[in-house]
């Protein structure tokens, strides 16, 4: 990983970015990013949000200023560290994205168990014009986050409202993952269970065993259920 540059951090949010000709690892947490309608405002120096994606009016909009889409990935920084990070891009590089995720899917690859080498360069618009955005390619490093402690991967609400809820506690999921789809009768899951998590009542730890159990191989990602 020491090819790689250090992300860019927010010290007063979870945003994370590159400056150009930086590439850094991320994996990402879902494939629908955020998606928020923007105005640049020259005199501040800055973009604000557009009060009409929320149903109100807008003075930049009466003002004629024009919309921005800006498209917000979640994405994991480094191994072993589930807090999601936002990377903020415009049109462009959403749009590049999704297609390299397209194909991912058509070769029935999920992108979200990939880590990626995403770079900040110049890439082109769908009018054939050079502008500065980020480039992703797929590489050969383990994710840094499993799947069963990762949100739905259409979900873009990780972090806003999470769209699961954990059947068997997070924390004893953990201590099983290196099992993660191993055979296991119901007893030797349960005594596992035990060893990992000894204050867990016999009745609770065998509730958990029978709901990890499928066909006989341990599944994590039965550990949790989603809410639609």
């Amino acid at each position: 990983m020491g090819r790689y540059s250090d992300w860019l951090q927010s010290p007063h949010s979870a945003r994370v970015w590159l400056q150009s000709s930086m590439t850094a690892a991320g994996q990402f947490a879902f494939v629908n990013p955020l998606h928020r309608l923007k105005h640049w405002v020259a005199s501040k120096g800055k973009r604000v949000d557009c009060w009409r994606q929320r149903d109100k009016e807008c003075f930049y909009c009466n003002k004629g200023i024009d919309q921005q889409h800006e498209y917000a990935y979640g994405i994991y920084i480094e191994k072993g560290n589930a807090e999601v990070k936002y990377l903020h891009t415009n049109l462009t590089t959403h749009t590049h994205i999704q297609n390299i995720f397209s194909e991912l899917f058509d070769n029935n690859l999920n992108p979200c168990d990939l880590v990626f080498a995403i770079e900040r360069k110049e890439i082109t618009n769908l009018n054939g014009v050079r502008v500065l955005g980020y480039d992703i390619a797929k590489t050969e490093e383990e994710m840094f986050v499993p799947e069963v402690l990762r949100p739905s991967p259409l979900s873009p609400f990780q972090n806003l409202v999470r769209d699961f809820k954990w059947i068997v506690p997070e924390e004893i999921v953990v201590k099983l993952l290196e099992h993660d789809s191993k055979p296991f009768n119901l007893i030797d899951l349960f005594l596992l269970i035990k060893q990992k998590a000894p204050k867990v009542s016999d009745k609770v730890a065998k509730s958990y065993a029978v709901r990890l159990l499928e066909n006989g191989v341990l599944d994590v990602k039965k550990a949790k259920e989603y809410r639609h």
